[in-house]
C-alpha cells in the first residue's frame, strides 16, 4: 500500500506524521516491511533516520520495491505540471492557523479535481484557540482525524525515536492520536503463505 503525505504548505507535520505512523505500523504489525519515502529535498526524515540508533522501518530517499507500507513524505509545494504519484491515500495534515489553511484548501482543490482518496489530519490543534475550534467545526474539516499539539510530538525527532518507542502518561495520549490516524488507515499486513514466493 501506497500512502502520501501531502500538502503544499510547509511545516504542517508531514514528517512527523510520516515517522509516528512507520513506528504505529511496525510496532502493531512488526512483520511487515514499511519504508518513508523522503521525497522532500529538506531531507528530515533522513535526517532523523541519521539520529537514530537503530528503527523498526526503513527510511530512505526514494520509493523501492519490496515494501507492504509506504508512507511518501512529498515536498511542500504543488507540482508544477499537477501531477502526483500514484497512491491508494493521501494524508493532507494541516494546521489550523490562517496562513497554512488557505494553502491547505488549494491542496485539498487539487486532490478533489484529480478525484483522489484523501482523509485530512488536522495537525498541533490546540482547543483552547478559538481559531481552532472554529475551524475544526466547519464543514471543509468534516471527518478530519485530530492530533492535538503534545510536546512528545516535539520531542521525538531529537531523540531518534517514534512516540511508540518511548513511555509516559503523556506520551500514551500522543501514541492514542497517532493510532487513531493509523487506524483509519485500511492497512492490513497479511503474511505470505509458507512456501509461497
Amino acid at each position: 500500500m501506497k500512502i502520501c503525505l501531502f500538502n503544499a504548505k510547509g511545516g504542517v507535520g508531514r514528517t512527523t506524521l510520516a515517522l509516528n505512523l512507520a513506528g504505529y505500523f511496525a510496532h502493531t504489525q512488526p512483520r511487515a516491511r514499511v519504508l518513508v519515502a523522503d521525497c522532500d529535498p529538506q531531507g528530515s526524515a533522513l535526517a532523523w533516520a541519521a539520529l537514530a540508533s537503530e528503527t523498526p522501518f526503513t527510511v530512505g530517499r526514494s520509493r523501492s520495491r519490496g515494501f507492504d507500507l509506504e508512507l511518501i513524505d512529498l515536498a511542500p509545494r504543488i507540482p508544477e505540471n499537477g501531477q502526483l504519484p500514484d497512491a491508494d491515500l493521501y494524508l493532507v495534515p494541516t494546521l489550523l492557523d490562517g496562513v497554512a489553511f488557505v494553502v491547505f484548501l488549494r491542496t485539498l482543490a487539487l486532490l478533489k479535481e484529480k478525484r483522489l482518496p484523501f482523509r485530512v489530519v488536522a495537525n498541533r490543534v490546540n482547543p483552547r484557540r478559538a481559531e481552532h475550534r472554529e475551524r475544526l467545526a466547519g464543514r471543509v474539516m468534516a471527518g478530519a482525524l485530530v492530533v492535538r499539539e503534545r510536546s512528545a510530538l516535539a520531542s521525538y525527532y531529537a531523540e531518534g525515536r517514534t512516540v511508540f518507542d518511548m513511555t509516559g502518561r503523556h506520551i500514551a495520549l500522543a501514541q492514542d492520536e497517532i493510532a487513531a490516524v493509523g487506524k483509519a488507515i485500511p492497512f492490513s499486513f497479511r503474511s505470505p503463505k509458507r512456501g509461497a514466493r
